[in-house]
């Protein structure tokens, strides 16, 4: 990095968050995600009241569930509110109100950390004409070491949809679109030098668009190569380090 980076150059970044847009027109569909995207389209004729969309950490599944969402309201004589939930959330106390009060839910991040009774009678609550789940996880349900044969069973028979780590065409444009977000503006230079030396992962390309708007922030220039490289050797450095914690 140019010595020109010293303490003197760096300026205080205002707290904010880049706009997160969640509605259909934003959501990138290519050959990693289109199964999924294509499901959620399906609704309301589903294979089964439940359906599981999974894959890797940031690879979009609550943006398809807010899509599901919104076409769920539009489908309906008046707007209503779907819960978003997370999983580890549901419990014993709260899962008969859960049930009664909504025929549309969100589940999010399924896990083996969950209460296992409640599940089981959220599923059967919602195993009847007109109610619909639509879990979300890192792995599929299939896979989660389930204790309760009857939950396992249940679990087995919701359909499960892939989204599979980011192609050349997804990366592209999920790294112009996290630039956006941020209304920051990049040359194709950079954008080329991101694709060549990045690792081909949702979550890492997230993690590496806020570490360049952080350090372009802290010494208050435009982005450039140097600035990509420092932001690339800083998230390498924490790997490493996480790998001794």
């Amino acid at each position: 990095m140019d010595n020109s980076y010293n303490e003197k150059t760096k300026q205080y970044k205002l707290q904010f968050s880049p706009n997160t847009y969640l509605g259909e027109d934003d959501f990138l569909v290519t050959s990693c995600n289109d199964t999924a995207y294509n499901i959620i389209k399906m609704w309301p004729y589903w294979p089964h009241f439940a359906i599981n969309i999974y894959g890797p950490k940031s690879s979009g599944k609550t943006h398809l569930a807010h899509i599901w969402a919104e076409r769920v309201q539009k489908s309906l004589p008046r707007p209503i509110d779907i819960p978003f939930i997370e999983a580890p959330h549901i419990n014993m106390k709260n899962v008969n109100k859960l049930a009664h009060e909504n025929k549309y839910l969100v589940i999010e991040n399924m896990t083996a950390e969950i209460n296992e009774e409640a599940f089981f009678h959220l599923y059967n609550f919602f195993n009847i004409p007109e109610h619909f789940i639509l879990f979300t996880s890192e792995l599929p349900l299939t896979k989660l070491p389930i204790k309760l044969p009857d939950l396992h069973s249940r679990l087995k028979a919701i359909p499960g949809i892939e989204i599979l780590q980011p192609d050349d065409i997804m990366l592209t444009a999920l790294i112009a679109k996290l630039f956006n977000d941020r209304q920051i503006i990049i040359s194709q230079d950079i954008l080329d030098y991101i694709l060549n030396h990045t690792e081909r992962s949702f979550d890492f390309v997230r993690r590496l668009v806020a570490e360049i708007d952080d350090i372009s922030w802290t010494y208050g220039r435009a982005v450039t190569i140097s600035i990509v490289k420092e932001a690339f050797n800083t998230l390498s450095k924490n790997k490493q380090l996480e790998l001794f914690i």
